[in-house]
């Protein structure tokens, strides 16, 4: 058997001219002339394909909105959970605040009608020695009012603007106070530095490690019995007893203080 093959050009010149010839002859059918019937055998496939594949991109179009629409309401909803979590932690920093607070209120209640609750807004331990308060002088906080952490005293107020106060940690080099050993009545003076210390004391003074070191009061500034910090290993210097002190409030770790109302100074 044998099989003719025509060119596709050729093909379709040979299409062309047979509906040419088609339209001239006008040759009638039931259906149509011919010509009628010969583009409609031509054209109805084609235009089926091309129905379909219009209603398949046409499909993928308004696939890629959707998607598109899905992914901006994705990120919508990843952004109000990334501020949720923030206004959490936000809340969860002011309730500890407010913990804080109440502890410190119930630990020193002979303290609290005279005292303020303020919050550490910012710190320059390592080289000013000194904290930041969100209290000033428009809420009643006055110079060298002392400042009471949780775990014992922090310090005094040095500077005051109207809204904001800075604190001397008792660690500062120009930092003092009045205190004693808890059991023994004498007197000696805390200074501040690296480590705090206390001097003073009587000469050959034995000192136990890890005894309370309070306040006593005398130097005008901090109420009397408030707990500074203990003892650690102690020295000889001449026939003196130098004694380094462990703070008892931390400045890195706290977030709440009480302002306590100045005391007079004494009388020189």
């Amino acid at each position: 058997m044998v099989r003719i093959r025509v060119r596709p050009d050729l093909a379709i010149i040979l299409v062309c001219a047979g509906l040419y010839v088609a339209a001239a002859a006008q040759a009638h059918s039931p259906q149509g002339n011919a010509l009628s019937v010969g583009v409609t055998a031509v054209s109805t496939p084609l235009v089926t394909t091309i129905n379909v594949i219009g209603q398949a991109w046409h499909d993928f179009r308004a696939g890629q909105r959707d998607l598109g629409a899905t992914l901006a309401e994705l990120e919508r909803l990843r952004g109000e959970a990334g501020e949720l979590r923030r206004t959490n932690q936000l809340l969860a920093a002011e309730v500890e605040s407010l913990r804080q607070g109440s502890r410190l209120l119930g630990a020193f209640p002979q303290l609290a009608e005279q005292a303020m609750v303020a919050r550490v807004v910012a710190r320059d331990i390592l080289r000013g020695h000194t904290v930041r308060l969100d209290r000033g002088s428009r809420e009643g906080v006055r110079l060298d009012a002392p400042v009471l952490a949780e775990k014992g005293l922090l310090g005094r107020v040095d500077r005051v603007q109207e809204h904001t106060c800075r604190v001397q940690l008792l660690s500062h080099p120009a930092a003092a106070a009045a205190a004693r050993i808890v059991g023994d009545p004498a007197e000696a003076l805390l200074m501040g530095g690296d480590p705090p210390r206390l001097t003073g004391l009587p000469p050959y003074t034995k000192v136990a490690l890890d005894t309370a070191v309070v306040s006593t009061g005398s130097e005008g500034i901090y109420p009397p019995g408030l707990l500074l910090g203990t003892t650690r290993e102690s020295r000889l210097e001449g026939i003196f007893t130098v004694v380094p002190i462990q703070l008892a409030a931390s400045p890195a770790e706290v977030t709440v203080v009480l302002v306590l109302a100045p005391t007079t100074r004494n009388a020189p």
